[in-house]
């Protein structure tokens, strides 16, 4: 089996997406990873050293999005 090495530097993830309900998506997202929202589309930015932490990262990052979008949906659905 072939020995693991270390990653030498820092490994980035980014994703720019558009969203009808941007603002409050990006809202669930600020303990989750730094992103910037502008006039509908959010961007991500997530870097780690390993590829385990960003995986873990971009994991939680998306978990975070999928809540908010539901919390969204039950909103809208409920007629609030």
């Amino acid at each position: 089996m072939p020995t693991l090495r270390k990653n030498e530097g820092t490994i980035s993830l980014f994703l720019d997406f558009p969203h009808a309900d941007a603002k409050h998506i990006a809202s669930g997202l600020k303990t989750e990873s730094d992103f910037t929202e502008d006039d509908g589309i959010i961007s991500i930015s997530i870097s780690s050293n390993n590829f385990s932490d960003l995986r873990a990262i971009w994991n939680s990052t998306m978990r975070g999005i999928i809540a908010s979008e539901q919390a969204l949906n039950a909103i809208k659905e409920s007629g609030e």
